[in-house]
């Protein structure tokens, strides 16, 4: 190719036109770095796949630039992948060199969905199977601390309907229940803050559930949590008092509200996390972490049965066939896990009944 050495990542202006074309028509847009292209994949995942194409087409414009000119399914051949393989060795870790190609295959998989990848696929799972395991280097934390946490925060800040309420208690009350809430309900950030009132937050009766529809799921299952009794008088001052009185938006119908009076940004879901934990708990701690904790907290009290946690979770292994057994299997999960974390916890809680 013309022109100065191309970057390991090859610029999206500098692609060949058929494999632009080939993204457009996968993502629905022309810039990929757009929020609003391909609405049912999450912005991290869409990100990293574009990652790993625009490595491998770097790589091709580093080692084998007339590989540009082929056409992008008949460029990708298992040869020229064992080579991109060999080449990323040279500067990365194994574990590194799996997850790059691993976002090769998802990329590809998306963007050529007619073509058997299933050698592409067995190569990055033998790629995953041959990197060693990344140890957790930090300390161990279950929902219980993060159970406790969100409790302190809310029970620090007492609000009261007739008294008035500064906005940095507000916030305060809000962490913390979102803390406390995650401790039960252990969503990915992107559902978490997804949540609106009367859609994916509803009442049952005397009961309470977060819901999260199969088109807004990672796996594309729906997922269902009970909200257990603990928290329902928090949540309920939260939606009479707290919420209201930092609403500056009518509609605005998102449960977690920002100190503008609108709806809490995504961005700022890891900063409320992360603040927190470090500050109160002296660990470093992301909304993702959530959900290790929980996985964490069932194998501590239910080591026989961890395998509800794949109920609880929503991971993509979870085989349902009907929406109502998919519903009960994730309602028994989350109210068997509430159980588990009040048997860590020294006392009993109940959940609602549906």
């Amino acid at each position: 190719m013309p022109g100065p050495r191309p970057r390991l990542l090859l610029r999206y202006s500098q692609w060949p036109t058929a494999d632009r074309t080939l993204w457009e028509r996968t993502f629905g847009g022309d810039d990929p770095f757009d929020d609003a292209v391909a609405a049912r994949l999450a912005t991290t995942s869409r990100q990293q796949y574009l990652t790993g194409w625009r490595r491998f087409l770097g790589f091709l414009a580093l080692e084998e630039p007339v590989a540009l000119e082929i056409a992008p399914a008949d460029r990708l051949t298992i040869e020229r992948v064992r080579a991109f393989v060999a080449h990323l060795a040279e500067t990365n870790i194994p574990r590194s060199v799996a997850i790059q190609v691993d976002a090769l295959y998802k990329a590809t998989r998306l963007m050529m969905p007619d073509i058997d990848w299933t050698w592409l696929k067995a190569m990055k799972r033998k790629l995953h199977a041959a990197a060693p395991a990344r140890r957790p280097t930090g300390p161990v934390i279950t929902s219980v601390q993060l159970l406790h946490l969100g409790q302190q925060l809310m029970d620090e800040i007492p609000p009261e309907q007739s008294a008035p309420l500064r906005t940095a208690d507000a916030i305060m009350y809000r962490d913390g229940l979102m803390i406390a809430l995650l401790a039960f309900v252990p969503l990915r950030r992107k559902n978490l803050a997804a949540i609106d009132i009367g859609r994916q937050l509803v009442q049952e009766g005397n009961g309470w559930f977060v819901t999260v529809p199969c088109n807004e799921a990672k796996t594309n299952a729906p997922i269902e949590f009970a909200i257990p009794e603990i928290l329902v008088p928090y949540l309920e001052v939260y939606l009479t008092i707290v919420r209201p009185r930092m609403l500056q938006d009518a509609v605005c119908t998102a449960l977690w509200v920002s100190a503008k009076g609108g709806a809490l940004s995504y961005s700022a879901f890891w900063d409320v996390i992360h603040r927190h934990t470090t500050n109160r708990l002296g660990i470093h701690f992301a909304p993702h972490d959530v959900r290790d904790a929980a996985a964490t907290t069932w194998a501590i009290a239910r080591p026989e049965q961890i395998g509800v946690a794949r109920d609880l979770l929503g991971h993509a292994d979870l085989r349902t066939t009907t929406r109502h057994y998919n519903r009960a299997r994730g309602i028994e999960a989350s109210r068997a896990y509430s159980h588990a974390v009040a048997s860590l916890r020294g006392r009993k809680t109940r959940v609602a009944n549906s």
